[in-house]
């Protein structure tokens, strides 16, 4: 019998038991952030940016194969691949993804307490990237959680990654459209 491919869910819930158990301080981002601050939306990978001492790789890939993913010592920022879902570890390396990191808030999804990257940062940074999908993903989250953004956090923090602008349309666009 075929091995029956593993949910968006399982991924996700086989990447925090990993990181946990390692005591790895990390946060998901990405589209699992829209998925729990904006609207429902296609994802195929669980982006996490995670702070690792390079001791802990060995036990951390030896986690994630035992989960059922391929992971390697060498090479552990590339996708470890499991099914159509994937993981994508980054090392906390720059000061957007250490902010990430200290602003992360504890996000009740499907019966666990997982670590979200902040609205008002996932927002920043989808500016950031800037494409279609990004945009819209931004504005969704925007919609969606209007009310409860710290809005003086968000603008400082879109002014320190350069998109202030960006982040001025983003809320003209929404307020046209409420």
């Amino acid at each position: 019998m075929p091995r029956r491919e593993r949910s968006l869910e399982g991924v996700l819930r086989a990447a925090e038991d990993v990181l946990r158990a390692n005591r790895v301080d990390h946060v998901f981002v990405g589209g699992v952030t829209v998925l729990a601050f904006g609207m429902p939306r296609t994802t195929t990978d669980v982006d996490v940016i995670a702070v690792i001492d390079a001791r802990k790789i060995p036990k951390i890939v030896t986690g994630f194969q035992r989960a059922g993913f391929f992971a390697s010592a060498q090479d552990m920022h590339d996708a470890l691949v499991g099914s159509t879902y994937r993981i994508d570890l980054v090392p906390s390396s720059t000061a957007a993804h250490r902010e990430t990191l200290k602003t992360k808030r504890r996000i009740a999804w499907r019966g666990r307490r997982l670590p979200m990257a902040a609205p008002e940062h996932t927002i920043v940074m989808k500016l950031r990237w800037g494409s279609d999908q990004d945009l819209e993903d931004a504005l969704a989250i925007y919609l969606r959680q209007k009310e409860e953004l710290d809005v003086r956090t968000m603008k400082a923090f879109a002014r320190r990654q350069g998109v202030s602008r960006e982040l001025e349309d983003l809320t003209e666009r929404a307020s046209n459209l409420s």
